[in-house]
Formats: structure tokens, C-alpha cells, sequence
């Protein structure tokens, strides 16, 4: 087990190019178990047999034991990444400095900073027991109030670190954790940019990003001169995209295609909300895109709201869809029948048949406007 700074390493999590990550035990908890060891490396063992305390003294090492061998609490990790740089690779030593200046700004809905030493090449971020995206890529398929409350904490992030024209670069699953109460925690900061650097991190021919997330005029095949916090907009564009479809990667910005559309492969009409969003975030165009996440979050505000009301949702015929009481995964879909009760148009009441297109559960409704529904071509129904 290595030490850095008073952390010790438990195991590995990670490695990337030039980096590995650990998880690691706090001092205090280091503390802790090195104390029990001094403890019953003190004692006798063999006067527990000799005493009348007998029955003590083994409480009292049972008791020292599991202090020594409990499972940490999460509030007792953390995770270390330890870079590898060579004395050569000043622009990769500098992306660390910035990584610390960054998360030493402890802002909301970023990873808590516990530890750094830039010269050892080391920073301690808080663990985030429940994985990232890319290690839950389900957590939130289909599930579209849930997804877009638990996104717009991570917009609400991104707009601040905007204000400051600071820019990530590198939003993907991979790098959003899962927080407390549906809220996510952006982390990785190795490749972000700041204003008014005295440098460029890149060089002329370097590119910088995910590529399978980052916009079209942002993968060039070499440095962008002009880096835009529209570069975070179109990601955080796809990460939604992701979330919903519960799949790690969206190819370009074909959302609206057949085999893409999240209308199509969650059965749900009220995707058409997200779609709204993902048109002013995966753009072909960078005129097209949302200029920050500062824009970005009225517009997910206003689609939460949207889908908070207690509004009817229409299918592409104009039929509304109703979600389904009985199993809630469903929407009830019109059926040509109807339930014709009485003898006269004054006197009867036409009611319409619902059946979810998931559990089959049916229901009847009564139309508006009795007489109109009278005048529709339905074929009527009568129980047996």
C-alpha cells in the first residue's frame, strides 16, 4: 500500500494516459487502524489466560480488531488520481495546476477537493459511491421527469463555471457521478480551459476532447483557436440524449432519425419536450447552439414545468395519450368502440374505450361533446 500525503490506497480504479486513480483510506482513518496495531502489538496475549480479567481483556482485543478490520465509511475515502508526467510534458503539468485551481474553487455540483501536492503529482477528490453514467448507463432510460430534474443540477453546474468563461471540454458519462437526491457531480477537469491563460494547453496539432461527444467545428484535427463554452452546450446536448436512451454514445447529432429518436425508443410521445432541447444543442452549425449552459437551463426549466402540469399529450394523429394508472409505464390508446348507454342521443351517454398499449388495462372515457362524438364513425359496444 503506497502513502500520499497521509492517503493510503485500498486499490485501483482506473488508468488513462497519464494517470491512474485509486481508491484511497483518509488520514484520520489511517490513523485509526495503525493505533489499533500499536495497541495489540503492545499487549501480551498470553495474559489473558493468566488474569481474572480474562473475559475483559479479550472484549477489549475483539473490540481492537474491528476497529482495525471494519468496512470504511464513504466519508473515510476518497479517490486519488496520480499523475505520471515527464519533466518534458510541461503543458500536461500545467493541465494539473489548472485541475487544482479549478476544484480548490469548491463550487456546487463539482467533486470536493481533499487533497493535492502538484510537485508529487497527486490530487485527492471525494468518492462517489454510486459509479458514474457510463457505469450505470440505465439508471435513467425512459424515465423522463427523473432524467431531467437529475440533468438540470448538472446544467445548473456548467452555467456557473459559463459565467466565469470557464469551459469543461470534457462532458461524457464517464465523467458524471451520481450524487445525493437525483443529482449529478461533474468531475475531471484535466482538460479545462480558462480565460486569460498566459498559454495554450494544446499544441497546434493536438486534439483535445471526447470524441464521440464533441461538436463538429470543435474536431477539426487539430488545435481550436477559439475555444467556446458552445463546446459544453452540445455535450451536455448528448449526455441528455444518453441518459433517456440509456446508451453511451449518440453518433453526430441524429437524434431525430428513426433509429435515434427517443420518441420511437421509449414509447413515449412527451419525449418531444427533450427533442426541443437537444435541436438548440446538437447542431451541425455553432451559430445554431445555445451560446452557454446559461441559456441552456430556462429551457429545461421551462420543459420541466411543461411536464409537471397536469396537461394532456397528443399522438401524432392528434389522439391524446394518457399514461397509465394501473401500471405507469404505459399510455392508453383509442380504440373505434364505444360504450353506447341509453336509447336516445338526449338521453344516452357515448363513452369512448382506452386500452394502455403496455398492460392492456382498458378504460372508458366520455367524449367532450356528446353530440359530436355522435357524428363519428365509431362502431358501438355492448358489453355481453
Amino acid at each position: 500500500m503506497e502513502n500520499f500525503g497521509g492517503w493510503e490506497t485500498i486499490k485501483q480504479l482506473g488508468e488513462g494516459g497519464q494517470s491512474r486513480v485509486f481508491l484511497v483510506r483518509s488520514p484520520l482513518r489511517v490513523e485509526e487502524r495503525q493505533g489499533v496495531v500499536q495497541e495489540v502489538m503492545q499487549s501480551n496475549p498470553w495474559s489473558i489466560y493468566e488474569s481474572s480479567e480474562c473475559t475483559e481483556r479479550i472484549a477489549r482485543l475483539a473490540t481492537s480488531l474491528w476497529k482495525y478490520a471494519r468496512p470504511e465509511e464513504v466519508s473515510e475515502l476518497g479517490a486519488l488520481k496520480k499523475f505520471n508526467i515527464r519533466g518534458s510534458e510541461g503543458q500536461a503539468f500545467n493541465r494539473l495546476k489548472n485541475e487544482i485551481e479549478v476544484l480548490k474553487q469548491n463550487r456546487p455540483g463539482l467533486l470536493r477537493l481533499l487533497g493535492s501536492n502538484e510537485s508529487e503529482q497527486w490530487i485527492v477528490t471525494e468518492y462517489c459511491a454510486h459509479g458514474t453514467l457510463e457505469s450505470k448507463p440505465f439508471e435513467y432510460k425512459g424515465k423522463i421527469t427523473q432524467a431531467l430534474k437529475a440533468f438540470r443540477s448538472l446544467v445548473e453546474t456548467v452555467a456557473s463555471l459559463h459565467k466565469d468563461k470557464i469551459v469543461h471540454r470534457d462532458i461524457k458519462p464517464a465523467n458524471v457521478f451520481f450524487g445525493e437526491n437525483d443529482t449529478l457531480i461533474l468531475g475531471d477537469f484535466g482538460i479545462v480551459f480558462l480565460p486569460d491563460q498566459q498559454e495554450r494547453l494544446t499544441v497546434t496539432q493536438e486534439r483535445v476532447g471526447p470524441r464521440d461527444f464533441m461538436p463538429q467545428w470543435g474536431d477539426l484535427g487539430g488545435r481550436v483557436e477559439d475555444v467556446h463554452t458552445n463546446f459544453d452546450v452540445y455535450m451536455l446536448g448528448k449526455l441528455l440524449w444518453c441518459m433517456l436512451a440509456g446508451r453511451l454514445k449518440l453518433p453526430r447529432e441524429y437524434f431525430q432519425r428513426p433509429a435515434f429518436d427517443l420518441i420511437k425508443i421509449c414509447t413515449d410521445p412527451r419525449m418531444k419536450a427533450i427533442n426541443a432541447i437537444l435541436e438548440k444543442c446538437l447542431v451541425e452549425d455553432p451559430k445554431d447552439c445555445l451560446p452557454s449552459a446559461q441559456q441552456l437551463l430556462p429551457l429545461v426549466d421551462e420543459a420541466l414545468a411543461s411536464l409537471e402540469r397536469p396537461m394532456p399529450m397528443f399522438d401524432e394523429r392528434g389522439e391524446v395519450q394518457l399514461p397509465c394508472r394501473i401500471c405507469g409505464r404505459g399510455f392508453y390508446q383509442a380504440r373505434d368502440e364505444q360504450l353506447d348507454i341509453g336509447n336516445s342521443l338526449a338521453g344516452r351517454t357515448l363513452l369512448r374505450m382506452f386500452v394502455c398499449n403496455v398492460c392492456t388495462h382498458f378504460e372508458f372515457f366520455a367524449p367532450e361533446n356528446p353530440e359530436e362524438a355522435a357524428r363519428r364513425s365509431w362502431k358501438p359496444w355492448r358489453p355481453n
